[in-house]
Parts: C-alpha cells; structure tokens; sequence
C-alpha cells in the first residue's frame, strides 16, 4: 500500500517530483531496487556514484525513456506535479517536455540528423517547412558541425561520430 503523497497548506504536491519503491528491470535483471527520493521544486539534487550503479537508468526512468526499451518494466511510482507519469492517461510527449534530458553522450532517436534536430519544433506544434528548414540549419552552424552534415541530413543521425550504435542502450 502507498501513502499519499505530502500537500502544502496550499494544496498543491509537497514535492515537484518523487520516486516510491522504484524497481526497475532489463529483461531479468534487476537494475533499481526500491529507489524512494523526493524533488523539491527549485531545488538541485545531484546523483553521484560509480560507473554502471543505476544513475542514468534512474533518469530515464523519470522521463519514461526506458519505454523504448523493449525488454525493460518498471515496478513502483513516479510521481510529478502530483500525478503518477506511468498512469495510462498521461501522455508521453508532454511528460517529456516537462522532464528534459541532457546526456554526457549523444543519444539521437533513430531517425534523420534533419529530423532529430526538428522533433523539438514538430512536437511543440511547428509545421512551417521554411521555419524549421532555417532553425535546423542555424541550429547546425550554432554546434559546429553544419559543414560536416549538410550534405547528409537525411542519413540516420545514429551514423554521427560520438553517438551509440544502434541497438545500444547507456
């Protein structure tokens, strides 16, 4: 049985975000095991432990990356903003606005190099193809390797030296 998450004289969650007996698996293995933490808002939390100990799984999990994964389950709550992120009305897109991920490496979607840089402007409702066209380019030029990929923006951006291989998951 789970406790109801703490309110504020206000009425609004305790915590912006927060993790109840989280599990998680790849296949069989346990990776996560009963990870309980509480996120106040504007605060910053930092996870430090050693290589291989479940860090970046855990984050994932709070932006329901690990969904991706065919082979992999979770097991506990996440809460944010109050609301469970793996009830089956929440939808995936807005989670992920909310929850951002930045990644010590690359991890393109396997899609396009043109397409992955665009995803942010599509899913945020941009459909103007000249727009996104000049945002993709900019954006290109502003990480450096525009001359390097402007002749292969419909090549998979997995290809990208510095990027996992397919199949790869951190």
């Amino acid at each position: 049985m789970t406790m109801a998450e703490p309110r504020t004289d206000q009425g609004e969650p305790q915590y912006k975000m927060s993790t109840e007996d989280l599990d998680f698996y790849y296949g069989d293995f346990k990776a996560l095991h009963s990870v309980s933490m509480a996120f106040k808002p504007c605060e910053v939390t930092a996870l430090i432990g050693p290589s291989g100990c479940g860090k970046s799984t855990f984050l994932r999990c709070l932006n329901r990356m690990n969904d991706l994964i065919p082979i992999s389950r979770v097991e506990g709550r996440i809460m944010l903003d109050g609301a469970d992120i793996y009830a089956s009305d929440i939808d995936v897109v807005m989670l992920r606005r909310k929850v951002g991920m930045v990644f010590q490496k690359p991890n393109p979607f396997p899609k396009s190099i043109f397409d992955n840089v665009a995803y942010g402007l599509w899913v945020n409702g941009i459909k103007d193809k000249a727009f996104v066209q000049e945002r993709v380019e900019e954006s290109l030029k502003q990480a450096a390797i525009w001359d390097e990929v402007k002749d292969r923006l419909q090549d998979s951006a997995l290809g990208l030296s510095g990027c996992a291989s397919p199949g790869h998951w951190p």
